[in-house]
């Protein structure tokens, strides 16, 4: 999934690709590699994710500001879009895409937000 709308980005084991608290901007699709997310201050392990899974949705939800730190933990290469990209792309589209979208990302934020919570919720996976 690379193109100039969706360009992929490469990260080298320990990048810091954003903190709690800074603005989102940005969704990841993992294509290769695998990312940790932490809550600080005490850096909670929250999950480790592989290719095929994203996160940082956040930013096309809300723009609003980061809840977790995400860290490379090997070399990575993530698809990365921005709101504005993907706001553009799916206002472009007069099919059902928009809103199976809007609410598949809604449930990937509900889902990370019970999963800060109730971690132990996810552990099995």
């Amino acid at each position: 999934m690379n193109s100039p709308q969706f360009p992929s980005r490469h990260y080298a084991a320990g990048d810091v690709l954003f903190n709690r608290g800074d603005s989102a901007d940005t969704f990841y699709v993992i294509q290769s590699g695998e990312v940790d997310l932490f809550v600080p201050p005490a850096n909670t392990f929250l999950v480790r994710l592989s290719p095929g899974e994203s996160f940082g949705e956040q930013a096309i939800l809300s723009g609003g500001v980061r809840s977790a730190k995400a860290v490379a933990v090997s070399d990575l290469v993530c698809t990365e879009i921005t709101a504005l990209a993907l706001q553009e792309t799916v206002m472009k589209q007069t099919t059902l895409i928009r809103p199976v979208l809007e609410a598949l990302l809604m449930q990937l934020s509900l889902q990370n937000a019970v999963r800060s919570v109730l971690p132990e919720l996810f552990e099995s996976r």
